[in-house]
């Protein structure tokens, strides 16, 4: 009897890395055009690492500040 491990692969397709990044494959393909994420050309065909697309993530990451919960009021 043979196990089956599937593990999650290191280079992503468009379609993939959209998915992992909850939005649409044009949105991907139009961040890559702008180089606000990297991805690698294996004869012609473009792959997203999933390394970088996570650390991507990260680095986009923002958290609130819960200190300054008054919002500004414009013209005040």
């Amino acid at each position: 009897m043979t196990t089956v491990i599937q593990e999650t692969p290191l280079l992503l397709t468009e379609r993939q890395a959209s998915k992992l990044l909850n939005c649409c494959e044009r949105t991907v393909a139009r961040m890559r055009q702008a180089g606000e994420i990297s991805y690698v050309k294996l004869r012609g065909a473009i792959r997203y690492s999933r390394a970088d697309l996570l650390a991507f993530i990260e680095s986009e990451s923002k958290t609130s500040n819960p200190t300054n919960t008054k919002e500004e009021t414009p013209g005040a």
